[in-house]
């Protein structure tokens, strides 16, 4: 128990670190219940778990947590740059090749609420067969920075917002991102997250992102930043095709911009001999590797010069791009592998954390009709002229939002509590694991960890601020529900 207080004295240093993002200390005290909460939370049905979990029994309690999420004594923008300078401030971040690693990807979440801000009908790329082709529900945005040592990394979000539906909704508010596509936001995101680090970064994206808008965005926001402080590492589709340059200028008629096409799925067998076979560490073993490697134009009317390696391991024969011409292709391999850190990030996410588990609705909003184009939702949210229900469905949009990225904060805080001291939670056999595949304890480890010993919390940490807030609170209710009865 007493090895399990530094954990406690961590996290209550990390909270308090927050209190310049709340403009009144009433709201501060409710994002401290609010980030515990989901720490500790065993069951995912929203805010109730939060009052279970901590002991409150009060519908008072109910009523406080909804308001916090729709109070104007806090804005996500803070919260977002202050977690970003408390990781860096953490000494954990993961460089490989001197850089930090951003990963970005979506994330869909199915919603039937006919009633919730943003719910749109969606097409699911999945090629599961057991999913529907079409799930109504949220696209959220994911942005990541790889946290760890070279025993274990995380991928600690940074930013997950709703990135699609909400176009109209960004245009009320006067956002920056009103009108970005899915793509081009996350994109922006990465970049202006590179450039408040103040360090050149990978950006690690799915083949998704590789399109002319995302080069486009990445080019203005170099302009805008007076330099370029990422570089993409993306993979590319099988029908994929680029360009050489174009030959030297006669002088007559207009220059030409791009050269012969190429067809790069075929170069797996015109260019079978120049392959180079070599090993590479991947996934912390030992792989087998086959790559070519060449430089190319891409991009109909934008034709800009990226790194081609075409890659081929286990019999799967693959195309990943850098736009650093100069990246080593062992280097550009190795590098996209790591992009699978946010996959296990959205899993951990979802069923430790429950991070997408929110019940956020609006009377205002037009109720969804699932057989209606999925554009639909958006143009009847565009129709809606009124201010004061402008600014009713904004709040509601807000906690929705709120409430996924203070859940991102919780596991993040999960994640450097397992890095500091797995030590401490290893030494406290709070959970049986018939295998362990890592000295480096999982989120979900280190939230068994600290729920059990969540009891001796109060006994042996009463001096820390954020065990006198909530004992401040659990007696606040109990005096309530006494004076009700």
């Amino acid at each position: 128990m007493k090895n399990l207080k530094k954990i406690w004295e961590y996290v209550n240093g990390v909270l308090m670190e927050f209190r310049t993002c709340f403009s009144r200390e009433a709201t501060f005290k409710w994002y401290i219940i609010t980030v515990v909460g989901f720490m500790l939370r065993s069951d995912h049905l929203g805010v109730t778990s939060i009052i279970r979990e901590l002991g409150f029994n009060s519908d008072l309690a109910y009523q406080n947590l909804l308001h916090f999420f729709h109070s104007t004594a806090w804005k996500l923008a803070d919260l977002h740059d202050k977690w970003l300078q408390i990781v860096q401030e953490s000494n954990t971040i993961y460089e490989v090749f001197g850089k930090p690693l951003l990963i970005g990807d979506g994330q869909k979440k199915p919603k039937e609420g006919k009633h919730m801000p943003a719910v749109k009908k969606m097409h699911q790329e999945s090629g599961n067969a057991s999913k529907p082709e079409y799930t109504m529900g949220h696209l959220f945005g994911g942005l990541g920075i790889v946290i760890g040592n070279g025993i274990k990394q995380f991928c600690t979000p940074i930013s997950m917002t709703i990135q699609d539906g909400n176009h109209p909704i960004l245009e009320w508010m006067g956002s920056e991102y009103a009108y970005d596509s899915h793509v081009t936001c996350l994109v922006r995101q990465g970049c202006k997250t590179a450039a408040k680090m103040a360090k050149e970064c990978y950006l690690l994206m799915d083949r998704y992102f590789l399109s002319v808008p995302a080069l486009t965005a990445m080019a203005e926001e170099a302009e805008k930043a007076g330099g370029s402080f990422v570089t993409l590492i993306t993979r590319a589709k099988s029908d994929c095709v680029a360009y050489r340059k174009p030959g030297e200028y006669s002088g007559r008629g207009r220059p030409r911009k791009k050269g012969k096409e190429i067809h790069m799925f075929e170069q797996f067998y015109k260019q079978a001999a120049a392959f180079v076979d070599t090993e590479i560490e991947l996934y912390g073993k030992p792989k087998r590797v086959r790559y070519y490697c060449t430089n190319l134009l891409w991009g109909r009317a934008w034709y800009q010069e990226l790194r081609f390696v075409l890659t081929e391991m286990d019999g799967v024969k693959s195309i990943v791009i850098s736009t650093d011409l100069l990246l080593q292709p062992e280097q550009i391999i190795k590098l996209y592998c790591y992009r699978f850190k946010i996959e296990v990030f959205f899993r951990a996410f979802s069923q430790c954390i429950a991070g997408l588990a929110y019940h956020f609705w609006n009377s205002h909003i037009p109720k969804l009709n699932p057989f209606e184009p999925a554009k639909a939702a958006a143009g009847k949210l565009a129709k809606i002229t009124d201010k004061n229900v402008r600014d009713s469905i904004i709040s509601t949009y807000r906690a929705t939002e709120g409430f996924v990225f203070i859940c991102c904060i919780a596991i993040g805080i999960l994640q450097l509590c397992a890095l500091k001291f797995y030590q401490d939670i290893n030494r406290s056999p709070v959970r049986w694991l018939r295998t362990y595949t890592n000295i480096i304890p999982s989120e979900e480890s280190t939230q068994e960890c600290i729920r059990k010993n969540f009891g001796g919390f109060f006994y042996n940490c009463q001096n820390l601020a954020i065990a006198e807030i909530i004992i401040e609170k659990r007696e606040e209710f109990i005096h309530y529900s006494e004076n009700i009865a």
